[in-house]
């Protein structure tokens, strides 16, 4: 049994190992969803789910591990007299990398901070590749819905998809078209999308990605004037960097209402 245990432990250890990395190094979860991101045959999803079962079978032999090795891992905590003692030095050199990995991450300190930044730049380097939804979980919107709500027109839509060749129902959302002819969720968007109406409307297209300060430089908005309203609605963190999708994201609601919100008026 024993040797089924530390087996066992061993190989969950792998897999956890195995999809931690590629958590680690997969777009964030709307990106992902979005374009419909594989690697390796697996989807974000299915590393997730993976990495969740093999921690349970890790958890589970490692605590048999623990129960069958209990006694050597006492005798490490003994002192000369057989006692056990947490002053040993061998314990409080453990308990002070547990400690320190535990208050770096938390407290933002280097290098767990460049660490966590690195993950989060290598996550963000995939909306270069991908691009990002227009708004959050775009893909299980319901075709009829997600084009009334980009203003894209609906018979349009279906027109386009039509001559590509692309079976769908117009009560069924993105992410069920997209599985069911082999695409993502992102190439039905940039199959439909209406460039046209965006520009006639005057909303800057890729709206979502673009920043504040840029809106500002395309004399699209009044800088001083969006960050004045949008503190009035609330957002007292946001700076000349933040992007309208984030900004739509918090305050649930659509990047092209932030936009609207934030115009710049006419005088």
């Amino acid at each position: 049994m024993k040797k089924i245990v530390s087996l066992t432990l061993g190989l969950s250890f792998l897999i956890m190992s195995y999809t931690g990395v590629f958590l680690f190094l997969c777009p964030q979860g709307r990106i992902a969803y979005w374009s419909d991101w594989h690697m390796f045959g697996l989807s974000k999803t299915q590393y997730g789910e993976l990495h969740a079962t093999s921690f349970v079978i890790f958890m589970l032999f490692g605590m048999l591990h623990i129960y069958y090795n209990w006694k050597p891992i006492v005798s490490y905590m003994k002192d000369k007299s057989k006692k056990i003692s947490f002053t040993k030095k061998e314990f409080l050199i453990a308990l002070t990398i547990n400690i320190v990995f535990v208050i770096g991450t938390l407290f933002m300190v280097e290098p767990f901070k460049v660490f966590l930044k690195m993950e989060n730049n290598i996550k963000d380097s995939w909306i270069k590749e991908y691009g990002e939804p227009p708004y959050g979980h775009a893909e299980e919107t319901k075709l009829k819905a997600f084009c009334r709500k980009l203003g894209i027109d609906l018979e349009y839509a279906k027109s386009v998809l039509v001559s590509q060749n692309i079976i769908f129902k117009e009560n069924e959302s993105l992410k069920t078209i997209a599985q069911n002819n082999s695409i993502s969720p992102n190439r039905i968007y940039e199959l439909i999308e209406q460039k046209t109406i965006s520009k006639s409307n005057g909303v800057p297209d890729r709206l979502g990605r673009k920043t504040l300060q840029i809106l500002s430089d395309m004399k699209k908005i009044d800088l001083n004037v969006a960050m004045k309203i949008l503190s009035e609605n609330g957002l007292n963190d946001i700076d000349s960097g933040s992007k309208i999708k984030n900004i739509a994201d918090d305050l649930d609601i659509l990047p092209v209402d932030v936009y609207n919100m934030i115009i710049k008026k006419d005088k």
